[in-house]
């Protein structure tokens, strides 16, 4: 067989993955519409990286290059990347990238034992004399290679991370590395999934202490960009992660980092968070981190990225697992907590609604300044992040009962605003009593009746109901209800000795947190609880005390998505949106009726294995639009902004829709259809 009959043969394997009418992509470089297959949506995956994340001109980009070296038969180059503005052609030929799908490994190999899979990659780079730097993925792992010519050899030397577009191939070399590029919301992701995955497989070591190493790298990272340029030690030079002098010397730069990070987040971790990595071991995590300016990365894409890498450090015990995103960025924009605004979590968990609530006033702040983030220049970006940095040092508030969860919801909000807020171990159900080590700084902090906005995803369960008596005399709803023979409910006096739900016991902290007759609450609770008769007390118990703003019944796939790792099976859903009546309103037994806003979602863009599902047309076809995105052309130091239109699939997710609509019923008192 020829070697064009074994590409062939090849891309025939590669291609042989089901291809169903509605299985296609579309292609970001040409937009048309492809059928699909592992190598294929590997190559897109790449592409937008290096298009949204390093900042390629799409121009300069050819998918499946054939270079036709005289005897060398025919080749071909999964990714070629051209100087600017030039012709394709071998002359013109920059950096090459070889994409080769595998089946998911256990763990990433080092270059000794990737040296089969590189050799397609490294004679390329022999044969081509105008290229310089190589790259081969598997989407999983990823390798960087750089081309050293002499006059009687051609050596291909590893590079622990690429230039910038347009950034010198020597600068590789230089004092503080390349320039660091804004990262892409996939390209982040990917690489803090690997550097978890080498910690975590390939040193062993269990998840929480996997975040842990993580954490306090991220925290050095973080730390390091507050800093003048001069003085940064968050970076790599050339081949330094692969020689022990090299690897000792990062180690080094890095252990200063973390010094002076822990001096500047002086209360953020706790005993036991260091660094115990070895310096070939930290050399290899800072690979994935020194390459991305997180300052110049957009806050939803930093907050998305850190809950890959977080949601494994919740154990799922008592019902408690983490929110999805876009559930929580729904809750945010329909409680639209505003910059001046206290905003607290009563259960944080690992962050989520304090993160996308920091995204949520990143994006008014934009607006203020008349644009997006989208669109931001780089200025507007750093000033905003600046801003939302500000704002989560004083208004961004939350608890929790695990000190190991405190940390992270902590390291949610600095990894996603700069600046950790102020999380605190304690108890919310018996604060603000309690001897948990943030009780006494909470008291001053977080007194009841002082938040403006909570926003909670509680404990479901029924298999764990609270019947501490110090706990549920707290509580109204701690107590049995009976009937008042007048179509309402009295308190009898008597704790409940069965034991009561934590989610509901949270609903009455929740409204207890907030400021009377101004504050809102948004809380997740499962369907049962507003729809049993068994429960209708609590249900009459909201209706007294809150004036219900907007209840939505939510699909439970994207619950099933983040539970299924647990083993669990989770309760159906639903958001209430809740207005705290004061202490006037109260004095009225009987309230004027008002409308309330109600929603049903069926679809929130994922099935229940986690795949993405996309607009259909009512015969069942997916819908294609065009859309006008924008690009950041990077030359260099130099970063332009391009529109360009774009045709895409949408995925189908109706949570956006119900905001829009909200909103619109807060403005009108109507929906329209």
């Amino acid at each position: 067989m020829s070697e064009m009959d074994e590409l062939d043969a090849q891309a025939e394997s590669e291609n042989a993955e089901e291809s169903a009418p509605d299985n296609f992509y579309i292609d970001i470089l040409t937009g048309n519409k492809e059928s699909v297959s592992a190598k294929k949506l590997l190559i897109q995956k790449v592409l937008r990286q290096l298009i949204e994340g390093y900042g390629f001109d799409r121009d300069d980009l050819e998918v499946n290059y054939n270079p036709q070296i005289q005897g060398h038969g025919r080749k071909r180059i999964d990714i070629a990347i051209f100087r600017p503005e030039t012709e394709h052609t071998n002359d013109n030929l920059q950096r090459i990238i070889v994409c080769r799908n595998q089946k998911k490994r256990d763990k990433l190999r080092s270059l000794a034992e990737a040296e089969a899979d590189l050799r397609e990659l490294k004679e390329l780079m022999e044969l081509l004399s105008a290229a310089t730097l190589g790259m081969w993925t598997s989407g999983q792992e990823e390798f960087l290679f750089q081309v050293e010519r002499g006059r009687f050899e051609v050596r291909p030397k590893p590079l622990g991370v690429w230039p910038a577009p347009g950034e010198a191939t020597s600068d590789v070399d230089l004092t503080g590395g390349v320039i660091q590029v804004a990262a892409d919301a996939e390209g982040l992701e990917d690489a803090l999934l690997r550097a978890h995955r080498y910690i975590n497989r390939n040193l062993g070591l269990d998840h929480k202490d996997t975040f842990k190493q993580l954490a306090i790298l991220l925290l050095a990272k973080i730390y390091d960009e507050t800093r003048l340029s001069s003085e940064r030690k968050f970076w790599i030079r050339g081949d330094e992660p692969f020689t022990e002098e090299g690897q000792q010397t990062i180690h080094q730069r890095i252990t200063e980092c973390i010094r002076g990070a822990k001096l500047w987040q002086s209360n953020l971790l706790t005993r036991g968070w260091d660094l115990t990595l070895e310096p070939h071991e930290t050399a290899r995590v800072v690979i994935e981190l020194a390459r991305y300016s997180l300052r110049e990365t957009q806050p939803r894409y930093r907050t998305g990225a850190f809950r890959a890498i977080a949601r494994s450090v919740m154990d799922g015990r008592e019902g408690r697992y983490p929110t999805p995103l876009n559930v929580a960025e729904m809750a945010v924009r329909m409680l639209d907590p505003k910059a001046e605004e206290r905003i607290m979590d009563c259960s944080s968990g690992t962050g989520t609604f304090l993160a996308m609530t920091a995204v949520h006033i990143f994006k008014q702040y934009l607006a203020e300044l008349g644009t997006r983030p989208e669109e931001a220049r780089p200025e507007q970006i750093l000033q905003a992040q600046n801003y939302t940095a500000e704002w989560s040092a004083s208004s961004a508030l939350g608890c929790d009962i695990d000190p190991f969860l405190v940390v992270t919801s902590r390291m949610n909000l600095l990894f996603t605003t700069g600046n950790p807020g102020r999380i605190f171990r304690l108890d919310a159900r018996t604060f603000p009593d309690g001897d948990l080590d943030g009780v006494e700084a909470a008291r001053s902090a977080t007194p009841l009746e002082s938040m403006d906005v909570v926003l909670v995803n509680p404990w479901f369960s029924n298999q764990h109901p609270v019947n501490d008596p110090t706990i549920l005399e707290r509580y109204a709803l701690g107590h049995n209800w009976e009937r008042d023979g007048g179509g309402g409910y009295r308190n009898t006096g008597n704790l409940n000795a069965g034991g009561v739900p934590p989610e509901v016991l949270f609903l009455e902290r929740a409204m207890q947190w907030v400021k009377p007759g101004t504050g809102r609450v948004g809380i997740l609770l499962p369907d049962g609880l507003l729809g049993n008769p068994a429960q209708e007390y609590v249900r009459w118990w909201i209706l007294r005390h809150c004036q219900v703003l907007a209840s939505v019944d939510l699909p439970v796939e994207p619950f099933k998505v983040t539970v299924k790792e647990y083993g669990f099976t989770p309760a159906l859903p639903s958001l209430l949106v809740l207005r705290r009546r004061s202490h006037a309103e109260l004095l009225n037994y009987e309230h004027p009726e008002y409308k309330v806003f109600m929603a049903v979602v069926d679809r929130a863009g994922v099935d229940s294995r986690g795949s993405l599902l996309f607009q259909r047309a009512p015969d069942g076809e997916e819908l294609i639009f065009d859309e006008q995105v924008i690009e950041r052309v990077r030359e260099g130091g130099e970063v332009h902004i391009r529109r360009v239109t774009r045709r895409t699939r949408r995925i189908h997710d109706e949570l956006p829709l119900v905001v829009e609509k909200f909103v619109e019923f807060l403005e009108t008192g109507e929906v329209s259809q």
